[in-house]
């Protein structure tokens, strides 16, 4: 008993030596900021624009695409050299492509034309749905067979 008492005397100290002659004083990292909350000009801080005013801030395929619930924008936004930086919210993606008259995107649906089966494969048909200009694009797309759990 009184060895261990001794033990762990011996570690105190030395744990209180080590802590004490160090030079750097005890202090928490500090969390690091991502690229998005300093400002690439000034190296100020952003701050996140509330939905109702980061609209401004959007053009306006951006805005049909928020209003349609698609997708969700962010602006940071950086009071001191009133400059903004605009994110798409990855975790609201849906099934997009890109529109082949304006570059925009386009609403992509899948419907089965004909369902695979163990003997062929199936056929869906794709519409991609631009909100911005209207073009509707329709293709055919083939499904592998349908293979059975052995």
């Amino acid at each position: 008993m009184t060895l261990m008492f001794i033990v762990l005397l011996v570690g105190l100290g030395v744990a209180a030596a080590l802590f004490f002659s160090s030079k750097r004083p005890l202090v928490l990292p500090v969390p690091k900021r991502s690229a998005l909350e300093v400002c690439n000009h000034c190296g100020q801080a952003r701050t996140l624009l509330d939905e109702e005013l980061d609209d401004v801030h959007l053009n306006d395929e951006q805005r049909r695409q928020e209003q349609s619930g698609a997708v969700d924008y962010h602006v940071w936004w950086c009071g001191y050299c009133e400059d903004g930086v605009v994110t798409r919210n990855a975790q609201f993606v849906q099934t997009v492509g890109v529109c082949r008259a304006c570059s925009g995107r386009a609403e992509q649906s899948m419907k089965t034309v004909v369902p695979a089966t163990v003997t062929r494969g199936g056929e869906l048909q794709v519409e991609l749905a631009c909100q911005g200009c209207g073009h509707l694009q329709r293709f055919w797309r083939y499904t592998p067979r349908v293979t059975l759990a052995k």
